[in-house]
């Protein structure tokens, strides 16, 4: 968004807030009756002083203080009337946009993720929600009610005396000007700390999450006079904001100062000289220091409008990221035939291919391994297949349908991926296979975890509802290996994608793990990233592939034979002599 203000924010929330009609409408009309009711009290007072005390009518002063006491114990029901429900509409406004915003976040395609931290994206899901949640519980309502208020105090005024109405108020142009200039200023200040506080917010969620790397480097000491700079530029900005924000009560002071003398002054002369009453002079005093009260509000309400509004950019500029397309096909019985042809990706307009020009083909039912040095490509063609990235140089096809027209929520429940770092969610061991599908019941899940091996970790951490910590903190790394091949088992995926899942763990869990791999990889067609060779070897077929091409293809015997790229890749795991003594025996069989 280049510019945002308060008109684009009221058609970003008005969406919401038609959703609330009802509710909206006796706000406002509560609204409006409390600033009617609040320019009636001090004409009571001025018809008290020159009908009831003036003329020695105590008649007419009982029958004031009567109506005066009823109407304040009316205002007074409308004042709590217009907050409570204004309150409540507001919360309503902020549940639903925090929750469609989640909602978006999960949507968005993984390249957004690749470009923005996480420290920032939380600080738009929770401080910038927070943010606009005070521009309704404190800013929007008190805008429009005393914006309200001082239209009916300008009509009140005006009809006890229009003369003295100007007289009184021209100075209120230029306090608005200067109160206006300075909250623009103030605004920028905070759209500066903003940018500043996700910064730290970034900081402290990559540091949170590396703690055990900054302690085993002991980078505790620079990372927090690291921390500590960030924190101080983020004091001076809030500080100069600060001092913009104080000038604006001795501005209003100043101002009350001259209305009220000048009502005084001027009121007098038009008392002696055309005949005001005392009591409607009193009455205006009245309104005009009513006036300064809810133009203070708004200036001082309009700094806090305009830090609302640099959270609210932020949050519609999230809102206003093209979401991942979930429309298209779904595949019936799916067989799991993959075929790339042709495929050139790269991840940026400016950035140097990471595939070029890749075409192999897979059959239903084929266990394939994808090999290869670091950064060949292996992640990246896992990462095509989910649709986690759209190509735009050739095809991958599923079944001979290509997957740009395949739904991504169908096509990603017929993938299943396990990773070499399983990621785990807080909840229970439950919870972990199942992610909360309701389709999945309790005997699936117990039947995955003992077709996973699992059952032991069951048993040892106390049951289906055993608690799992953050990110499966209490869990070892083969533990939450085989956790998550469980969850593979429990979703039936048609296509199966290991991801170097017997990395760094132990003997016994990659004993568990490699049974749990021939269980899981029978009759389906499954994709092996592998680094460690010796777990691939009786792969079916084994695409080779270096700096994003394809070198070779062929079981392990040929690709021996051929004595290339997988060939020297095997000299760096495998005894030279061993490899040769294998590769004789085999081409004598």
């Amino acid at each position: 968004m280049k510019s945002f203000g308060f008109k684009q924010l009221l058609i970003g929330l008005w969406p919401y807030i038609k959703r609330q009609k009802n509710l909206l409408r006796v706000t406002v009309a509560a609204i409006i009756l409390l600033a009617l009711v609040g320019r009636i009290l001090p004409a009571l007072i001025g018809l008290a002083i020159d009908e009831g005390i003036i003329k020695d009518d105590l008649n007419y002063i009982v029958k004031i203080c009567i109506a005066y006491g009823v109407l304040e114990i009316i205002r007074t029901l409308l004042l709590f009337s217009h907050r409570f429900l204004f309150f409540k509409l507001g919360n309503q406004v902020l549940f639903d946009l925090r929750n469609d915003l989640i909602e978006h976040v999960q949507k968005l395609p993984a390249k957004y993720f690749d470009k923005i931290p996480s420290g920032k994206i939380v600080t738009r899901v929770t401080n910038d929600v927070v943010s606009l949640g005070d521009l309704f519980t404190q800013g929007l309502v008190g805008i429009f009610s005393n914006a309200l208020s001082i239209v009916f105090i300008l009509v009140a005024m005006s009809l006890i005396s229009v003369k003295l109405s100007v007289v009184t108020l021209i100075t209120a142009p230029i306090l608005i000007y200067i109160g206006i200039s300075l909250s623009n200023k103030i605004r920028s200040t905070l759209k500066i700390a903003k940018r500043k506080v996700a910064r730290i917010n970034a900081f402290i969620a990559e540091n949170v999450n590396g703690m055990k790397v900054i302690q085993v480097f002991n980078r505790i000491d620079k990372n927090k006079q690291y921390f500590s700079r960030l924190s101080e530029t983020y004091r001076q900005t809030q500080l100069k904001a600060v001092r913009l924000y104080a000038l604006l009560w001795p501005t209003m002071n100043f101002f009350n100062a001259a209305a009220i003398v000048t009502a005084v002054f001027y009121g007098g002369y038009l008392n002696q000289n055309e005949g005001l009453k005392i009591g409607a002079l009193i009455a205006f005093i009245i309104h005009v220091q009513d006036f300064v009260h809810p133009l203070r509000f708004i200036l001082e309400k309009y700094q806090q409008l305009q830090n609302s509004l640099t959270g609210a950019e932020r949050i519609f500029e999230v809102l206003g990221e093209p979401t991942e397309d979930y429309e298209g096909l779904q595949l019936e019985n799916l067989k799991g035939h993959i075929e790339f042809k042709n495929v050139s990706f790269r991840y940026g307009a400016h950035l140097p291919y990471v595939l070029k020009n890749m075409s192999f083909e897979i059959e239903p039912g084929e266990q394939v391994a994808l090999v290869g040095r670091t950064g060949s490509g292996k992640s990246t063609i896992i990462g095509l297949l989910q649709r986690f990235y759209d190509i735009e140089e050739g095809e991958i096809l599923i079944d001979g349908v290509n997957i740009n027209k395949l739904s991504r929520t169908d096509l990603r429940q017929k993938l299943g991926v396990v990773q070499q770092d399983p990621f785990m969610f807080k909840g229970s061991i439950k919870d972990n296979v199942s992610l909360g599908d309701q389709r999945i019941s309790e005997q699936a899940i117990t039947k995955a975890l003992k077709d996973s091996y699992s059952d032991g970790i069951v048993k040892k951490h106390g049951g289906l509802d055993a608690e799992v910590k953050e990110r499966g903190e209490n869990l070892s790394q083969g533990e939450r290996q085989l956790i998550s091949f469980a969850r593979i088992l429990a979703f039936d995926p048609a296509i199966l994608v290991l991801d170097e899942a017997t990395a760094n763990i132990d003997s016994q869990s990659e004993h568990y793990i490699q049974k749990a791999t021939e269980i899981i990889s029978k009759d389906r067609t499954s994709i092996f990233i592998a680094h460690r060779l010796s777990t691939i070897v009786n792969s079916d077929k084994i695409i080779v592939l270096k700096n994003g091409e394809l070198i070779e293809v062929g079981n392990h015997s040929e690709l021996l034979e051929n004595r290339s790229e997988y060939f020297e890749l095997c000299k760096n795991q495998f005894n030279v002599e061993e490899i040769e003594s294998r590769l004789e025996t085999e081409l004598h069989i």
